[in-house]
């Protein structure tokens, strides 16, 4: 999976999953099923589950951190990146 930094939040519809609601490995794993831009707020977690870094890379998201807002993770299917990534 590529990580990239963003000054901008990127464009377009993202579903929103936070790590502090109950059940966000579920909705998660849903989203990316179904190959969903996702805006993923992961604090107080330290990292991605290993197991949701596995399917990120199987399934060909790339990761954009908001530069401000380290937390706030917009996960975006491959076949979307190049239009969604802003700078």
């Amino acid at each position: 999976m590529n990580t990239c930094l963003v000054k901008l939040v990127p464009k377009g519809d993202f579903a929103e999953v936070s790590a502090l609601t109950h059940g966000w490995q579920t909705k998660l794993q849903l989203l990316l099923q179904q190959k969903q831009p996702i805006r993923y707020d992961f604090y107080p977690l330290s990292s991605f589950p290993q197991e949701v870094k596995d399917d990120l890379e199987l399934l060909g998201y790339h990761d954009l951190v908001l530069e401000q807002d380290q937390w706030q993770h917009f996960l975006v299917p491959h076949s979307n990146s190049i239009a969604a990534r802003t700078n």
